[in-house]
């Protein structure tokens, strides 16, 4: 599984002029930055796609339980993630800060993600 690269702005990555592939893992790692960062309903061609933030967490005050459901069913439905285990949210309602952990099982072997975003 390969995609093109995306650089720590989310902009097509780009060396000596051409576009960078990746693939893997981290292709499978970079697909579910994409995929917690969407906005469900923002992607015009799969409004599913994405992580309910205005329908359930953003002004709702959701529970902890009910946020790491949430994030959980969002990385299981990434394409190519097999499992989670070591799973850990933190979320701060007053700053609005979310860090995700976890290891990930996936078609392309194992690896830990770490994700920390202001919701």
């Amino acid at each position: 599984m390969a995609d093109l690269k995306l650089d720590t702005n989310h902009d097509l990555a780009i060396e000596n002029g051409d576009l960078v592939l990746v693939d893997g893992v981290d292709a499978i790692a970079q697909d579910l930055d994409v995929r917690l960062q969407t906005f469900q309903g923002e992607w015009f061609l799969d409004t599913r796609i994405g992580v309910p933030y205005f329908q359930s967490i953003l002004g709702q005050k959701p529970r902890l339980t009910a946020i790491k459901g949430i994030f959980r069913d969002a990385v299981l439905s990434t394409p190519g993630v097999q499992s989670i285990s070591d799973f850990t949210l933190d979320y701060d309602g007053s700053t609005r800060e979310l860090s995700l952990s976890m290891q990930v099982q996936s078609v392309e072997g194992s690896f830990n993600y770490t994700k920390e975003l202001i919701i």
